[in-house]
């Protein structure tokens, strides 16, 4: 497989891409988990020749801090490959393939092996729509367990609310909500 940088080009309100040149930027917020609480967040992004690389750390009123650095090329065939490194350094690759099935759905395939060379498949179906992202996905580990997902993003301005159910690995439910609110 090539890899290959390209660039994550913005769209003018003309729907026209702009000119290739280096991005960066940063969000600053609040957010707030059923699974820690309050929190805050920083994440800062650049874009440079075609590579993004997105820094993103929050920070929970329990304590707990996460923070990870994604690095995103796309590939000559059009997918991604995700270079994922969490505090402690941890490495993970994410490699991901997506398709428009013409309907308004796209399929979605990813292959991300840990740092441990653990490697879990993901494949599942990405419905868009009115500032609404669903995804319905099946994962299953290196032990072949299968995990269930459905997950929902809706944006509302500044406020991004992500939710996920499903069942677990063990066969756990899983009930989860994040909202997120964007000050800069």
């Amino acid at each position: 497989m090539t890899l290959h940088t390209s660039n994550f080009s913005m769209l003018t309100a003309s729907g026209a891409a702009q000119p290739p040149h280096d991005l960066s930027g940063s969000k600053i917020g609040t957010v707030h988990s059923s699974k820690h609480g309050d929190g805050t967040f920083q994440r800062t992004f650049e874009e440079v020749n075609g590579q993004k690389t997105i820094d993103k750390t929050v920070t929970f009123a329990d304590g707990t801090t996460k923070t990870k650095e994604l690095v995103v090329t796309i590939n000559d065939d059009g997918s991604k490959t995700i270079t994922k490194t969490n505090a402690n350094g941890k490495v993970s690759t994410i490699h991901e393939t997506k398709v428009d099935n013409g309907d308004g759905t796209f399929s979605l395939t990813k292959d991300i092996t840990n740092a441990k060379g653990n490697t879990t498949e993901i494949a599942g179906t990405i419905t868009r729509s009115h500032g609404e992202v669903d995804k319905s996905l099946t994962c299953t580990n290196a032990k072949g367990e299968v995990e269930t997902l459905n997950r929902q993003t809706v944006k509302d301005g500044q406020v991004v609310t992500h939710t996920a159910t499903g069942t677990g690995y063990a066969g756990q439910a899983i009930d989860n909500e994040s909202t997120w609110t964007t000050f800069v």
